[in-house]
């Protein structure tokens, strides 16, 4: 399958007509990976290595919703991970859960905001406050992209 990459924000009418309803924007989502023992705000890699392939940059009027998490954290008594960016490692979720599958959490940090980001934002990851020992904490980030509605 071949992968087509673009600028624009995807937008669609839902079946509706335009000029009579709102487009609504597409939402997004991105496979991350970090090690969940990281005391420190640790770039975050898309895929399913914490160390290698690409680290993750959200644009600026991204939107956070959600993260799910697909585990890989291991030891510890029910850990956590924060994910933010290094100026504020909690700021897009805080106490994720690290080592269970299928767990959402909505976006509850401070560059959660309706407007989205303010500028570009290199997402990183770290230990939350019960951590883990070992093992990879792989998740999906979804966003959705700031729009106006306007043609």
């Amino acid at each position: 399958m071949a992968n087509t990459t673009f600028q624009g924000v995807v937008r669609s009418y839902g079946g509706g007509s335009k000029g009579t309803h709102t487009p609504g924007v597409m939402t997004q989502s991105v496979q991350i990976s970090f090690d969940p023992t990281e005391s420190s705000a640790t770039n975050v890699r898309i895929g399913t290595s914490a160390s290698s392939g690409e680290t993750l940059v959200l644009p600026a009027g991204a939107i956070p919703i959600s993260i799910m998490t697909i585990g890989g954290a291991t030891g510890g008594t029910n850990p956590t991970v924060d994910i933010g960016t290094s100026a504020d490692p909690d700021g897009l979720f805080n106490e994720v859960d690290a080592d269970g599958a299928g767990t959402i959490k909505g976006a509850d940090g401070a560059l959660a905001v309706a407007g989205g980001l303010a500028a570009d934002a290199t997402v990183t990851g770290n230990v939350g406050s019960s951590a883990a020992s070992g093992g990879t904490f792989t998740g999906i980030l979804t966003y959705a992209m700031a729009n106006n509605g306007v043609e």
